[in-house]
């Protein structure tokens, strides 16, 4: 190709690029406004792509629990466990005969129940069953059965790292007013009185008293009728650090509404589980919701905003250009309607799976 064969192609396309200024008005804002859609849905997916393939890794993660496991995980088929009692267990069909002759026997007829559709017996709503085992060497594993297939999985539970001892506060006071200061107390354990320092400590304005009391302020606000009774199930925590007469500082723990008071050394660290990376990206995935003060939770979840925002802009922006280009209509047309019929019978299905008794 030559300069000049060159030089009128970068004419061409220019000309398709840029739109003439002796196309109508209508027409050339059009062709602008779906050139900035375009640029829009892929710089939208370029910054965004790295949740994209998070979405997309720990969706396969949750739906396949043995893959990529941070543990060690074996699989069993029914053939593994020939002649074991679970292979041998009645059908459900058959339990629930047993359990018709067994309210027959406490009715005051004999006859009182019978089976109907006895086709409709079955496990619900999962077919699971879960157990656990402390194996000869110390560890533990965790089994899940398939009670209709007769496989599973046996799956070795993390360690969680030994805790460190820790001084137990003197001044702790458990639930039911039971703590490790006034063992001689009214109900201890070894039947002596106990001490006022035993009982669970109350504050003169208890945090819980105040969210009762603006129950009806609430209620009104909101344009519902007025309580009949209300109750307060749960309060948070007041943390706070103390120290005591031997300089020691503490973290103190309270529950105004329990009453109770717990404390560690400030200078101890508690244990927690090993995070590995299957469990980063699961959390990663079920994290939601905005916390009350600001950080790194808090922009994560203007991402899932925008995640989610961006996630119908790129249906629909898709869709407009597809509509676009002529040669791809007929074939996405019945895609479409393929789509919209799956989904639609899909959704009855797992509506139905969601409702069934």
């Amino acid at each position: 190709m030559n300069r000049t064969d060159m030089a009128a192609q970068t004419d061409r396309s220019s000309l398709l690029a840029t739109p003439s200024r002796g196309e109508p008005a209508p027409r050339r804002w059009g062709k602008r406004c779906l050139h900035l859609l375009r640029r829009v849905h892929l710089y939208l997916g370029l910054f965004l792509l790295p949740w994209a393939v998070l979405y997309g890794i720990t969706g396969f993660l949750f739906n396949h629990p043995t893959a990529f496991s941070d543990q060690n995980t074996a699989s069993f088929r029914a053939t593994a466990i020939a002649g074991s009692p679970l292979l041998s267990a009645p059908s459900p069909v058959r339990i629930a005969e047993q359990v018709i002759a067994g309210l027959n026997a406490r009715a005051p007829s004999p006859n009182a129940y019978s089976l109907v559709e006895p086709e409709a017996a079955r496990y619900a709503p999962r077919t699971f069953a879960f157990a656990t085992a402390t194996l000869v060497d110390g560890r533990k594993v965790s089994l899940l059965f398939d009670v209709v297939y007769g496989s599973g999985t046996v799956r070795e539970q993390a360690v969680t790292p030994p805790i460190a001892p820790t001084q137990s506060a003197p001044f702790a006071i458990r639930s039911g007013g039971s703590g490790n200061m006034g063992r001689t107390g009214r109900g201890s354990q070894d039947g002596s009185p106990r001490t006022p320092a035993a009982e669970p400590l109350i504050v003169p304005e208890p945090l819980h008293e105040h969210v009762l009391a603006t129950i009806p302020a609430a209620l009104t606000a909101t344009g519902f009728p007025q309580a009949v009774e209300s109750v307060v199930t749960s309060v948070p925590d007041l943390i706070f650090h103390m120290q005591d007469q031997e300089g020691q500082i503490w973290r103190v723990n309270f529950n105004a509404k329990n009453g109770t008071v717990a404390g560690t050394l400030a200078e101890q660290k508690p244990a927690t589980e090993p995070l590995s990376l299957r469990r980063f990206l699961l959390r990663l995935h079920l994290i939601h919701g905005y916390p009350s003060e600001g950080g790194a939770k808090w922009w994560w979840a203007v991402i899932v905003d925008v995640m989610s925002f961006v996630m119908v802009f790129w249906g629909i922006s898709g869709m407009m250009m597809w509509w676009q280009i002529k040669a791809t209509r007929w074939i996405g047309i019945p895609i479409i309607i393929l789509s919209a019929v799956t989904a639609t019978v899909m959704t009855m299905g797992m509506y139905a799976y969601f409702t069934s008794p």
